[in-house]
Parts: structure tokens; sequence; C-alpha cells
């Protein structure tokens, strides 16, 4: 049960939640405070008259939620009719226990069937493929009839839970940790319970959006560029340079000093601009691209005032937006992901900050010189930690030769750009800048 329960609350519920309540609230249990993970769900579930908790003023978080417990909260949950005069189906569910009306509306609304001896087993333990299809199919939501893919590491294509979990993972109202899985036999807690039906609500409340995760993600504000976007600083990364700015997740499984590269588990997303340098109107730039890129799949959409242009290219885990702003400049975002177990939960949280970004007027001008970036490079020189970011501001940087073990140190890189005329020799285990030289020469 531990590590479904420690799943739930660093992955599903890292990133706070839409919630009509505020920290400032006083809570209603007294073993969920404003700063619990479940705060947000339980008030939420209170308001709605769907949890009361205990006597004592409890609502006991970590304990286990037991078969009549979540059948009496899916019920009032779903506004399912419990009052009827019901017959007794199950041999261990009888018209005298409190639970009894919530189990046969169940039964007749047909989210449950009990076991194949007969019994219903009311005080067995939920676990999480059980919430899952008793939850959404309360809910009526659409479960896709057929799988062509594994939803989750843990989670095949083949598995009974799979239409559920994929709808589940669609609208946010679970998420995978770093491997991948979500833990499907897991027995769950009242308060990962309550997460689990309060997301489900939620989604049907704003009509079948997915669930939003990020209310709690900081905001990044473009200087440069003109946009603004949450992301979760506490996984990604932000490198920003003079034309770009570029949110990255690095790989944990192996050392990653650039964003050139997509490891198994890494992601990336670029905000940058394109100078419509042949003042081409929207309809003729998005034909130009589309004719550059005939295997990918197409939405045009309006984002803010302006038209947009999606482009996918499924296979190779990106997806990208050209967003026209007026015949100078279109705001393009490109994103990407690798194919690892975190390629189960990345495409979620990319949409998420796609879902945040929003048009922030700034005053476009790329006349930097070469010699503003060359003197911000020439800083940070002998930095540690900030060697590949000074790089970065050099968009037409390339490796001209690698000393695969320095002295002393790790790979020695020699960084050249045409644009500035100037080398860099890069050091990549202390991501440092060790020195420069004009021209195009590894000669140090």
């Amino acid at each position: 049960m531990r590590n479904f329960i420690k799943q739930l609350g660093l992955v599903v519920l890292g990133f706070s939640l839409f919630t009509n309540f505020t920290t400032a609230n006083a809570a209603t249990f007294s073993d969920v405070k404003n700063d619990s993970t479940y705060y947000d769900a339980v008030e939420y579930l209170k308001k709605k008259d769907v949890v009361n908790g205990y006597t004592d003023g409890t609502f006991g978080p970590d304990k286990a939620i037991n078969r009549a417990e979540a059948m009496k909260i899916i019920t009032k949950a779903f506004d399912i009719d419990t009052i009827k005069n019901y017959e007794e189906t199950f041999p261990d569910v009888k018209k005298d226990n409190w639970f009894f009306p919530f189990v046969m509306a169940g039964k007749e609304a047909g989210f449950i069937s009990g076991y194949a001896d007969g019994t219903f087993q009311p005080t067995k333990q939920v676990k999480l493929s059980e919430t899952l299809k008793m939850a959404l199919s309360a809910a009526e939501v659409n479960i896709p009839k057929k799988i062509t893919a594994d939803v989750f590491v843990d989670i095949s294509k083949e598995n009974w839970v799979a239409p559920y979990a994929y709808y589940a993972r669609e609208k946010n109202i679970v998420l995978a940790d770093k491997k991948g899985q979500i833990y499907p036999g897991e027995e769950m807690t009242r308060g990962a319970f309550a997460e689990i039906i309060y997301r489900t609500m939620v989604v049907l409340e704003d009509k079948g959006k997915e669930f939003p995760i990020y209310t709690d993600w900081d905001t990044y504000e473009g200087t440069d560029l003109p946009f603004e976007i949450r992301y979760n600083s506490e996984t990604w990364e932000v490198i920003k340079t003079p034309h770009d700015v570029v949110f990255f997740n690095p790989s944990d499984d192996n050392p990653q000093f650039s964003t050139s590269r997509i490891y198994p588990n890494s992601a990336k997303v670029e905000v940058t601009i394109d100078e419509n340098e042949t003042k081409s109107t929207a309809e003729v730039y998005f034909s130009e691209i589309k004719s550059f890129f005939p295997e990918a799949t197409y939405k045009e959409f309006n984002w803010d005032k302006f038209k947009a242009l999606e482009v996918l290219f499924s296979d190779d885990k990106m997806v990208d937006w050209y967003i026209y702003l007026n015949s100078d400049y279109i705001l393009v975002v490109y994103t990407q992901y690798g194919d690892g177990p975190e390629s189960f939960r990345f495409p979620q949280l990319i949409q998420a900050m796609l879902d945040t970004l929003e048009y922030k007027e700034v005053d476009l001008n790329f006349d930097g010189s070469s010699e503003d970036i060359l003197a911000n490079i020439f800083e940070n020189i002998l930095v540690e930690g900030k060697g590949m970011q000074m790089l970065n501001t050099l968009p037409d940087k390339i490796i001209i030769e690698t000393d695969s073990i320095g002295v002393g140190t790790g790979p020695v890189d020699y960084y050249y750009s045409d644009g500035v005329d100037y080398t860099f020799k890069y050091e990549r285990d202390s991501d440092v800048i060790l020195d420069k030289r004009k021209g195009k020469t590894s000669e140090f």
C-alpha cells in the first residue's frame, strides 16, 4: 500500500491542484491541515457533502479505505440515487448495515457486481485499479472500447483496467512516477481515494477538460520573447539565450549536460522566434510548414488572438506550435521527450505547460550585437555550472573536436561559432568554459 501512496503523494499531487479553497482557510479536519497533501481534495469533497469524517473531527487520510466506505463516497459524489426499497442480494450486505443502500445503489447502477462466490466483501480494502473502474463507471464518462498501446509500464494494453487507466491518464486524474508506473494493485488510503474522486469530479464539472496539475507551478515571464508559461521548477531547468528559452527536464539516469540531444528519460520545451523575412501571410507560412513535413499531423487553432498551427510527429514524440503574431514574427514552441519509462508522464506535463502558455507583449528587438554576447561569455569563463548556458547563446555553435579524456578532467569539447569567430574550450564534468581562442582552432 505504501508504494502507491508515496507515488500518489509525490508525483500526482506534487503540483498543487485546482481548488476553490486557499491556504488562508481554516482546515475542516484536524488531521488534514492546509499544507496536507490531500487538503484540497478533502475540503472540496466536504463542501460538496461527499465526506463527513469521524466524530472526533478527523478524516483519517492515512487509513485504508474499504469497499463499503468507497461505495458511500462514490454514490454521493456522482449523485447515485440511494433512496429505494432494495432487496438483499449479497449474503454479507444486510438491510441493517449502514452501507446497505450505498452498496445496492452501486449494484443497480452497474458499477459493482460482487465476487464469484456471491459476496460483496464490504470490509475488503480497495485497490487503485478497482477505484478507477468504480469511479469512472459511476461518473459515466466515455471510456475507450479498445486500447492499442500500453498505458503505463505496469498496465499493458491487454489489462482489464487499461481503458479506465487510459482515461485517467489523459485527464490527469493519475500520473505515473519516474518509472512509468502507477501501481494498480496497491491498496488505497482514504486520502488517496479522495484525491481520485476529487479530480474526477473536477473533470466532469469542467466538461471533460483535463484536471489542471499546474496551479502551484512557477510562472516564467519572457523578457525578450512575448510569452509567459507555468512550469515545475523542481524538475525543469530554464536555459535562456538572446533568441530562445529552453525548459529542460534532464535525465536522472545519465549525466546530461546539453539540451541538444533528448535522452530516453529527458524532455524539453523550447520557445523561440522566427523572423518572417519573406513577410508571408499566416496561410502561406502554415502551408510552407506543411510542405516541409508532409509526414506530420496538423491542426490549425486560435491561440489568444492569433492564428496557430500545431505539428505533431507522433513517432518522434515531438509537438511543435507555430503562432503567427504578425508579418514580422512567428512565436515557435518546440517540444520533445524521450522513449524511456518517463514517456508515460511527459506528455501530460508538456501538455499542461502548453495549456498555460500565454501572450505577453514585449519589445521584440533582436539587434543585440555579437560583442554583447561575447562580453557575457567572457565574464563567465572558468565559472563552473554555467558553461553550456553561455554556449547556448551562440545558436550556430558546433563541436570541432573532442578530447575524450582531458588532463585531470573529464571530456573536453571545442566549440566554434562562425558568427563571432571564436572557439571555446568546454569541460563537461564541471560544465565550465576553460578558455577561448580567436578563430577556428583546437590549439589551446
